[in-house]
């Protein structure tokens, strides 16, 4: 799993927390949250929150917008 990959990598390249992906993607924390939790999105569960891989989440949400037809407004 990439995020693995990336415990150990750059600081550029490090793990997202909640909070840092949701403003990178500009959603809501909530949402960031559900869509993980219901397992639509990778993460790692740490005692304080949870960690995202900021490239695997960005293709997998473009992927799904293609999918699901979904425009981004160009």
């Amino acid at each position: 799993m990439p995020l693995i990959r990336h415990m150990t990598s750059t600081p550029d390249e490090r793990p997202l927390k909640l909070s840092e992906m949701a403003r990178t993607l500009g959603v809501s924390v909530t949402w960031l949250r559900a869509e993980a939790n219901r397992g639509a999105l990778p993460h790692v569960k740490t005692d304080t929150g949870m960690l995202f891989d900021r490239e695997t989440v960005v293709r997998l949400l473009a992927e799904r917008a293609k999918r699901e037809g979904v425009n981004d407004g160009k």
